[in-house]
């Protein structure tokens, strides 16, 4: 095999592996609280970023590269029982794909107000207040905001 046949096959490949995933992740560069952001994506998209393998986290991560180095909030959060996604559809997920986490030495909870969480600029989680202000991600299908960055 030659090797302009193996990068077209490599780009084509590439190609339809993103026509399958129809998700695609919007940056947010407005500081929110994470109650804020996820009431701002549910009125003017779908929810914020939901992540369920290591597939969508690189897709999220060279989203928000470029556009942003610091922390942003995801759609993660602890309802006291257990950690669970802001999008509750049950349909949207597949096999244990709720279950995907990339944490950073955590979660700790640290104070016991630590309820929600952060991506920070190496794709690493941490539990956070959820009254601070950061940036955010969000995910949709269909529909672009016109303050989002691609």
């Amino acid at each position: 095999m030659t090797f302009s046949r193996f990068i077209f096959i490599f780009n084509f490949s590439s190609i339809l592996t993103g026509l399958a995933s129809s998700r695609q992740y919007y940056f947010m560069s407005e500081n929110k609280t994470w109650t804020e952001a996820q009431s701002y994506c549910r009125q003017n998209y779908n929810d914020l970023a939901t992540i369920e393998n290591m597939e969508e986290m690189n897709r999220l991560i060279n989203t928000v590269n470029g556009s942003y180095n610091g922390s942003a909030w995801i759609g993660l959060y602890d309802d006291v029982n257990s950690w669970r996604w802001s999008l509750e559809d049950n349909d949207f997920y597949q096999d244990e794909e709720r279950d995907f986490r990339k944490w950073y030495h955590e979660p700790d909870n640290r104070g016991g107000n630590e309820l929600c969480v952060l991506m920070d600029g190496n794709g690493k989680w941490i539990d956070y207040s959820c009254d601070s202000y950061y940036t955010f991600v969000l995910h949709g299908e269909t529909h672009r905001p016109s303050q989002c960055e691609e």
